[in-house]
């Protein structure tokens, strides 16, 4: 995609350039509105690459997957989760009953809160974006991805000890795993 950025560029500069009958400030203007909508493109597909991988790993994209430990949706949400961002009424049961009480939809919708929230959370842990620990590059993806598998605060302490608390869920996977795998999306 910055390829493509970049070719845009290249050929905006050289429409500036060639045209001398466009009015510089009018080239200029256009460029800063084409540079801000070509940007905005980008992180708008970043974004949707991260959540679709996200939910890959967690579920294989299978929005009516429940796990072995009652994580829900594609996502894999936690039923405390849920009630935290204020979502009372969806229960592992409800889902269990009745899938339809959980569309994807609304699966994507609480997932971008719970992106949101996490990021309110983890600002005071943003100094460590660009940092390396234990041999991982520290990204703003990667602590998204990893605090919603183990929560803002497991990332927390795996930041603060400088990775030596490294919690696991259930089945194995670690901060420091997410913060890898999802260490390369653009979500600036």
């Amino acid at each position: 995609m910055r390829k493509v950025f970049l070719i845009l560029l290249l050929i905006f500069i050289s429409h500036i350039c060639c045209a001398p009958n466009i009015d510089f400030r009018l080239g200029i203007i256009k460029f800063k509105s084409l540079s801000k909508f070509v940007l905005e493109k980008f992180h708008e597909s970043e974004l949707s690459r991260f959540i679709n991988d996200l939910g890959y790993k967690e579920s294989g994209n299978n929005w009516l997957c429940i796990n072995q430990i009652g994580c829900f949706g594609e996502w894999q949400f936690n039923e405390s989760t849920l009630k935290y961002l204020g979502y009372k009424k969806i229960t592992l049961k409800k889902f269990k009953a009745h899938p339809e009480i959980f569309p994807r939809e609304l699966q994507l919708e609480v997932l971008k809160t719970l992106i949101k929230v996490n990021l309110i959370i983890l600002e005071d842990y943003e100094h460590y974006i660009g940092d390396s620990i234990n041999g991982v590059a520290i990204t703003k993806s990667g602590m998204i991805a990893a605090s919603h598998l183990g929560g803002a605060g497991s990332l927390e302490k795996f930041l603060n000890s400088n990775g030596r608390i490294n919690k696991k869920d259930v089945l194995g996977t670690s901060i420091f795993d997410y913060l890898k795998k999802f260490s390369y999306y653009d979500l600036e």
